[in-house]
């Protein structure tokens, strides 16, 4: 692993790492587009990356080096927000890594330009499992396939669901990846320990006795700075919402831009273009 990251690092600036964690949300993802896009407005770069669920798709493509816009036109006008294409995947027993695949073709972690993890679940023992190689689409996929939505993603000779059952807002792999200072983004109203998946896991697969799978309040605590917007009008389903959800996320980053430049000058952080 340290040699993975040490090749993923050569080249970038020297000093304090800043990273982000992405949290999970469906179809309130938009709203990660539209902070990165505020944050590239002010020239705020970010060093590692953790995402889980959406987050994950969106902080994979950022790793990968895509800017707000491109992650825009893959997330939002790439199919991952068509009804039609999310009902033909279901009906046609498809995972949501089928449909990752169908918007960005095949990514290995190995292309990527920062360190990145996505956060999953193992079906068989209900543990978190957080992903920095591999089949990047397959991983993204596990980290998003929250039942009864989506079915669980193979992968590895494992099986995995959603990673929110365990880790909302993975700040704490972000830091984990080498980030001194970790910026999050939140699209659970500051609720990360409510999501109790026992009684989805229960009933989609009663035969495998998963654990309760509460979540953890690690990756919130592992936050230095957490942007918060306001969503309590919209849902993971509301599809014909992002464009409203995208501005949300831009001015609640913008809103915060003081607070984490303040932050970021006294930690001594360089990450500035």
């Amino acid at each position: 692993m340290a040699e993975i990251l040490g090749k993923i690092f050569k080249g970038r600036k020297k000093g304090k790492k800043l990273g982000l964690g992405l949290g999970g949300g469906g179809a309130k993802g938009s709203v990660h587009v539209g902070a990165l896009k505020a944050f590239e407005e002010e020239g705020i770069t970010f060093d590692t990356v953790a995402g889980t669920s959406i987050g994950s798709i969106v902080g994979g493509l950022y790793a990968r080096g895509l800017s707000a816009r491109e992650i825009e036109a893959v997330v939002l006008g790439g199919g991952l927000n068509d009804v039609k294409n999310i009902l033909l995947s279901r009906l046609s027993g498809g995972g949501v890594d089928g449909l990752i695949g169908i918007a960005t073709g095949k990514m290995d972690f190995s292309d990527l330009k920062i360190p990145f993890a996505a956060i999953a679940v193992d079906l068989e023992n209900g543990e978190e499992a957080v992903f920095t190689e591999g089949d990047l689409v397959k991983c993204m996929g596990a980290s998003s396939a929250i039942p009864p939505y989506f079915r669980a993603v193979e992968y590895g000779g494992r099986t995995y669901v959603d990673g929110a059952f365990r880790n909302i807002i993975p700040c704490d792999a972000a830091r984990n990846l080498g980030a001194d200072f970790v910026i999050g983004i939140d699209l659970s109203g500051g609720r990360q320990t409510n999501f109790n998946g026992k009684k989805t896991l229960d009933e989609m697969y009663p035969d495998n006795g998963v654990p309760v799978c509460n979540p953890s309040e690690a990756g919130y605590a592992a936050c230095d700075i957490m942007i918060t917007p306001d969503l309590s009008g919209y849902s993971a389903t509301s599809i014909g919402a992002i464009a409203e959800m995208y501005e949300i996320g831009y001015f609640a980053a913008k809103g915060k831009m003081p607070e984490i430049k303040a932050a970021l000058k006294e930690k001594k952080i360089r990450v500035f273009k």
